[in-house]
């Protein structure tokens, strides 16, 4: 029954993939940070179960994941660059059934190491200590780039991966003009509203980061604020011709996401 289980839970992921989780990851790095090893220490098990055709079996091993690669959250532990690779590939498999909640841990993930970067030795506030694994930022790095091209990912029904991928990258501060170029690229040709508006969140989280785009991004982020996207929609009765055209635009009402994103945009760093 057993091996029945466990043959299931790693349908999902093809055998080079699963060999790979062998052979990439230091296992001994993966520790769930409540119980020693090597009680407490995953296999590549863990990773085959993401892929896992049952979504109980998937969110089981998200959580683990999530807790073993960040704690509370405060922080980036020696487990997270070990299976950052193999996160990203599962956000990019449209048949992992746990994508927005991987993309959710990857903002933490990034949150995490950007204070790490700019804290002071010793404990922060409430007696925190900010850390991050010496191989985070180049494992972070890497993450970025497999991750932009979800950003125009247009299988139906993906608004909510790439609006996932928008906030992720968002946290992505130290390539901020670089992606805002991107975001705003990527905005004239988003169909769906959600996405749109995490774009435009996601300008106004990096604009105070960036160098050469800051200027220009607030410029942007202060026309999207009186910009009514293309529009009332058109009644179909009364002018087919009109709605037909108003249907095939892309242009959104992002008014209200333009006002928080520009607050953020001119905060001081």
């Amino acid at each position: 029954m057993k091996d029945a289980e466990d043959a299931g839970a790693s349908a999902g992921a093809g055998a080079g993939l699963t060999a790979r989780f062998a052979a990439e990851v230091d296992w001994t790095k993966v520790v769930d940070p409540a119980i020693p090893k090597p009680d407490g220490q995953y296999g590549p098990d863990l990773l085959e179960q993401l892929w896992s055709p049952d979504l109980r079996t998937a969110h089981i091993a998200y959580e683990a994941l999530h807790f073993t690669c960040s704690g509370d959250g405060g922080s980036v532990r020696p487990a997270a660059p070990e299976v950052l690779p193999f996160l990203v590939e599962a956000v990019r498999d449209p048949a992992v059934k746990v994508r927005p909640q991987i993309l959710e841990t990857l903002a933490v993930l990034a949150r995490a190491g950007n204070e790490a970067r700019a804290a002071a030795p010793g404990p922060g506030p409430g007696g925190w200590w900010r850390t991050a694994p010496a191989a985070w930022p180049a494992a972070w790095d890497r993450a970025v780039d497999a991750l932009l091209p979800l950003l125009a990912d247009d299988v139906e029904g993906d608004e909510d991966v790439r609006a996932g991928v928008a906030a992720v990258l968002a946290r992505a501060t130290h390539r901020a003009d670089d992606l805002i170029g991107r975001f705003l690229a990527r905005f004239a040709d988003e169909p769906h509203l959600s996405a749109a508006e995490q774009l435009v969140l996601a300008v106004g989280e990096l604009a105070p980061h960036a160098v050469e785009r800051r200027e220009g991004a607030v410029v942007w982020l202060r026309q999207r604020t009186v910009d009514a996207g293309k529009g009332e929609e058109p009644d179909m009765d009364d002018d087919i011709d009109a709605w037909l055209a108003w249907m095939e635009q892309h242009g959104h009402d992002v008014r209200q996401a333009a006002v928080v994103a520009l607050r953020r945009a001119l905060r001081p760093v």
